[in-house]
């Protein structure tokens, strides 16, 4: 009996770690545990009866940052936009900082535009300062530079001027 007690403390413990076993309803974080009742098999198909539920909540690791480092945040908006990911690129403050434009609009304003090279210089709370390498289609360089406005981030303006 002890054995089975133990296999079913491991399992609940597994289960309520990776969210798995009977939930009460999806994305309830709920899982339900079975308890042997005395006399009677335990198994999916030879019935068993529910007795607790263990309430599984995600924990943040203590190494996350509850707010994105703002260099990260202009990194990886030009990483999404150089691999054509614009859905992401326009989640990350596209919609922001070019306001009064429609997604379509920012789009194709990268229709000329093969990829861009970042160099952050530096960040000053929640400004980053940056250099703008534009390689276009045609072989040529745009060079820009000046700053972005990272907020929760997302960034939520940008100063950039021809270099």
């Amino acid at each position: 009996m002890s054995l089975v007690v133990a296999l079913v403390v491991a399992l609940t413990g597994t289960g309520a770690f990776f969210g798995l076993a009977g939930a009460d309803s999806p994305g309830s974080g709920t899982a339900a545990v079975s308890t042997p009742v005395a006399g009677r098999a335990v198994g999916p198909s030879l019935g068993h009866t529910w007795t607790q539920a263990v309430h599984a909540r995600p924990q943040a690791s203590p190494t996350q940052s509850s707010t994105p480092d703002p260099a990260d945040v202009v990194q990886t908006y030009f990483n999404a936009v150089n691999e054509g990911d614009y859905i992401a690129a326009w989640a990350l403050g596209g919609k922001q900082h070019i306001a009064g434009n429609t997604f379509d609009a920012f789009v194709q304003s990268f229709n000329t535009t093969n990829r861009y090279e970042v160099t952050i210089n530096a960040v000053v709370g929640n400004k980053v300062e940056v250099e703008l390498d534009q390689l276009l289609t045609d072989e040529t360089h745009r060079h820009f530079t000046g700053t972005y406005t990272v907020e929760d981030g997302v960034i939520v303006a940008a100063d950039i001027h021809p270099k």
